[in-house]
């Protein structure tokens, strides 16, 4: 089968979940029938997971900051270094924004699967 035809689906392993986890990612391919692309499976751990968004929202923070500390006089700065070392400083309060986010939501659906371990029926 052509490479094509083949999709890729990550899946983030918890304990206990029907999907055993493992200490580093894990790849696998889903044979499906002849008319469907396969699927390419890979599995990886929820700190992985969780850390892939936090580097992500953190950059996409600092790329914000400076593009408008370039563009406005919000940050002001004496050069480039010095505004992109405020930057810096400034995204990560985005990044742990928004790990709060991920963890609220993480929990949340926590509660909807164990709903008698929180006290809500």
């Amino acid at each position: 089968m052509a490479t094509d035809d083949r999709v890729g689906v990550t899946v983030i392993a918890i304990p206990g979940g029907s999907v055993p986890p493992t200490p580093r990612s894990e790849t696998s391919t889903a044979h499906t029938a002849a008319h469907m692309p396969d699927l390419v499976v890979t599995v990886i751990s929820p700190l992985v997971a969780i850390t892939i968004r936090c580097l992500n929202t953190y950059l996409t923070v600092l790329v914000g900051l400076v593009a408008a500390g370039m563009t406005s006089d919000a940050l002001p700065s004496r050069d480039f270094a010095e505004l992109v070392w405020k930057c810096a400083g400034l995204s990560f309060a985005g990044a742990g924004l928004g790990l709060l986010k991920d963890c609220v939501t993480i929990f949340g659906r926590l509660e909807s699967k164990y709903p008698l371990m929180t006290g809500s029926i």
